[in-house]
């Protein structure tokens, strides 16, 4: 260690343990709750990745620049494990009859299906995190081995639905993914060991095998509220047990990401004041913007006729592109463009996971199922748009402040707070009450449970708020201190 980075690690900010575990985790359990109630699947899941990452940031001092690499990449790694299917594998939990017929094996794909969500999750974030020992000629290839291994892995052991299949093969069965992604993680970590030395694989490697366990118990943990909770004597309507599962899976993850972080802290401080930072190019994000309105508007491309198709073409051409704006690949391209660009990176890891969430709302305007009233389409775009650009502009101006990575996670945890306020207060119920009624007389009502879920948004947002401002106040101070005369 030089004498620099070592008079560096004695003058920087130092957080005892019991914060390096409490943030990330109160901060995941307030998005993997956000995730599942704003937006499902891979692009939902980059909300946890993107608090989780944002925390450890500030927690280890990392300049703007080389924050914006470690939360991409935790952004989009934590976000892969969203592809996995596992309603029908928690489905097991409640439909069985007796704790030996179906339960353990539902508790069994939990567990794996966790794992594997931390295995991938942690490796790409530890990169991240430790991105000045690797360039990103050996990131790019690693994430090139890993889309392959993933399909690898897919079609051996996913695809023929025999071995260790965790959803219903007799009722609407569902593709599995998980052996795609420990294939995955292995190939991506097998590229980083040979193209670097054994200290700087240490990282990603502990942030994986964390991830695993935090993954692992975080999921099959939380999930033994769905087992137990139904039998807990209490008012059951108030209650939503698959929220519980949730808030449990994001609290233990993040507690276990925390801790790793905690027990290389050295190593990452250093890495988070000399890591090399991308430049502010702005064709990345050029090319970010291109390829997100390609993706999220792919129904252009299945449009027209059916009678006037090639069937064939047409099949074929649908499995290709299926493959291509898929998250595995595409997450993938997004991941690689931000290496090479701070905005885009920024972009990706705050914008681009606030669009979804608004994007998730609006599309329950097609009919008056959800909310009690619809919107067009054109009236949709008016709401998701001019958001999005608006939140972009923003995450654009705060990067020319003071306390970036602080003004942007503050940022990230109440847009996407307010974008649950929507779905929690936007029916037409609680917009228009009829005569003589409250909106939370319309709560109490016919949705008791969210207001168990708002509140608990609530309070974990607060927290998280002053987690990031104490922090704030206290990097600030110690940098006053240790100012020189």
């Amino acid at each position: 260690m030089t004498e620099s980075e070592s008079s560096y690690l004695t003058t920087s900010p130092r957080h005892p343990a019991w914060v390096f575990v409490l943030f990330p985790a109160i901060a995941m359990l307030l998005a993997w709750g956000l995730r599942g109630y704003i937006g499902g699947g891979p692009y939902g899941a980059m909300m946890p990745g993107s608090f989780v990452a944002l925390a450890l940031c500030l927690l280890l001092n990392y300049r703007m620049e080389t924050a914006a690499v470690a939360v991409v990449c935790g952004t989009i790694g934590i976000g892969y494990g969203g592809n996995m299917t596992y309603g029908q594998t928690l489905g097991f939990l409640r439909d069985s009859e007796g704790i030996a017929d179906t339960v353990l094996w539902g508790l069994l794909g939990c567990f794996i299906k966790g794992g594997m969500w931390g295995l991938v999750g942690g490796a790409i974030l530890g990169v991240g995190l430790n991105r000045d020992r690797y360039n990103r000629k050996t990131i790019i290839l690693a994430l090139l081995v890993f889309v392959i291994a993933f399909f690898v892995g897919r079609i051996l052991i996913n695809d023929p639905q025999k071995f260790m299949y965790f959803s219903n093969p007799d009722d609407r069965p569902r593709d599995e993914s998980w052996a795609g992604f420990l294939f995955g993680a292995l190939a991506f970590l097998a590229v980083l060991r040979f193209s670097g030395d054994r200290e700087a694989f240490a990282i990603p490697f502990k942030f994986s095998l964390w991830g695993f366990i935090g993954g692992a118990l975080g999921f099959s943990g939380g999930a033994l509220w769905m087992v137990f909770g139904p039998e807990i004597p209490i008012e059951q309507k108030w209650i939503g047990w698959w929220k519980m599962m949730e808030f449990s899976f994001g609290f233990i993850f993040g507690a276990a990401l925390g801790w790793c972080a905690y027990l290389n802290q050295d190593r990452l401080r250093i890495a988070g004041r000399d890591g090399e930072a991308p430049s502010a190019a702005w064709g990345p994000l050029i090319a970010v913007v291109l390829l997100v309105l390609v993706v999220f508007n792919r129904w252009i491309f299945f449009s027209g006729d059916p009678g006037e198709r090639d069937e064939a073409g047409f099949d074929i051409l649908r499995f290709s592109l299926m493959i291509l704006f898929g998250y595995v690949v595409f997450g993938s391209v997004l991941l690689s463009l931000g290496l090479f660009s701070v905005h885009a990176a920024w972009q990706i890891s705050i914008t681009l996971t606030f669009f979804h969430t608004v994007l998730d709302y609006v599309r329950d305007l097609d009919t008056v199922d959800r909310f009690g009233y619809s919107a067009s389409f054109a009236t949709q775009s008016l709401v998701l748009y001019p958001l999005t650009l608006l939140l972009g502009l923003l995450v654009y101006w705060i990067q020319s402040g003071r306390n970036v990575v602080q003004r942007l996670f503050l940022l990230a945890v109440w847009a996407c707070y307010l974008s649950s306020c929507a779905r929690t207060f936007g029916y037409k119920e609680t917009l228009f009450p009829p005569e003589g009624e409250s909106a939370l007389h319309f709560l109490i009502e016919k949705h008791p449970s969210m207001i168990f879920v708002h509140g608990t948004f609530t309070v974990s947002a607060i927290i998280t708020t002053w987690f990031i401002l104490s922090r704030t106040t206290e990097s600030a101070d110690l940098a006053v201190e240790n100012a020189p005369n």
